[in-house]
C-alpha cells in the first residue's frame, strides 16, 4: 500500500499581514510549507503540494530535497478545489492506498499523530484528529444565545487520513452537487464513509494570524 499526501498551501498570507503566500512565510528561517512537507516525508512516499498559480516555482524551490517524491501543482481558489487538484495528481494510486490531507498552515503537527491516523485507517475509510475543547462554547451570539455541552465538542485538525477510493468518491460527489465543506472529513461523513477519530495534538495548531506566527517562533527557539 502506498502512503501519499496532499499538502494544501495555496492560501495567501493576508491575515498574517504578509504580502507573500502563507506557505512561504518562514518560521526559524524555514518556510511553513517545508516544515509541513518534511514531517509528511517521514511517513509518505509521495507528496503533492498545491500552491498559488503564480508561485509554483517558488514552492518547488521551498520543498526541494525534503526526502520524498514531491510534486507541486497549482491550487484552486478555495481549499476544496485545491485538494481536488491534489487528488487528480495522484490519479495512479489505487483505491485502497492511504492519503493524508494536510495544511501547510499546521506545520508542526507531531509525526506521532500521523501514525495514529494511519493505524486507525485500517478499520475506517477516513480518520480525523480531534482535540477536546477547553473553552465554553455558545451559538447564536447577538440573538438566541445557547450554550453547547462541552464534553461533546471537539476541535478538528489536519492531517486527515483517507483511503484514496473514499476521498476520490467524496470529492466527486461534492463537485456534482456543488457542496462545499470546511474539511475533507465532513465530506466523508456526508457521503456515508466510515469516519473515525484519533487524539490530536496542541502542537498542530493552525497559523492564521501574526500572533500565531510569533508563538511558533517562540516555540522552536525555546
Amino acid at each position: 500500500m502506498t502512503t501519499a499526501a496532499v499538502l494544501t498551501a495555496a492560501g495567501s498570507g493576508s491575515r498574517l499581514g504578509r504580502d507573500t503566500p502563507k506557505g512561504l512565510v518562514t518560521v526559524g528561517g524555514t518556510p511553513l510549507v517545508r516544515w509541513a512537507a518534511s514531517s509528511l516525508a517521514a511517513v509518505c512516499e509521495r507528496i503533492v503540494v498545491t500552491a498559488p498559480v503564480d508561485a509554483v516555482g517558488a514552492f518547488v524551490d521551498a520543498v526541494a530535497g525534503v526526502g520524498a517524491r514531491v510534486e507541486v501543482v497549482a491550487g484552486g481558489e478555495r481549499r476544496q478545489a485545491s485538494v481536488a487538484r491534489g487528488i487528480d495528481a495522484l490519479a495512479d494510486l489505487d483505491g485502497d492506498d492511504a492519503v493524508l490531507v494536510h495544511d501547510a498552515a499546521r506545520p508542526f503537527m507531531p509525526v506521532a499523530v500521523f501514525g495514529r491516523l494511519l493505524s486507525a485507517l485500517e478499520t475506517h475509510d477516513a480518520v480525523i484528529p480531534v482535540l477536546a475543547v477547553v473553552d465554553t462554547i455558545v451559538t447564536g451570539v447577538g440573538g438566541d444565545l445557547r450554550y453547547l455541552p462541552r464534553p461533546s465538542l471537539g476541535a478538528v485538525q489536519t492531517p486527515q487520513a483517507f483511503l484514496m477510493g473514499a476521498l476520490r468518491d467524496a470529492h466527486a460527489r461534492a463537485q456534482a452537487e456543488r457542496f462545499e465543506a470546511t474539511d475533507d472529513g465532513a465530506l466523508a461523513q456526508r457521503y456515508g464513509f466510515r469516519l473515525g477519530t484519533v487524539e490530536g495534538d496542541p502542537r498542530g495548531a493552525k497559523i492564521t494570524y501574526a500572533e500565531d506566527l510569533d508563538a511558533a517562533e517562540r516555540r522552536i527557539s525555546g
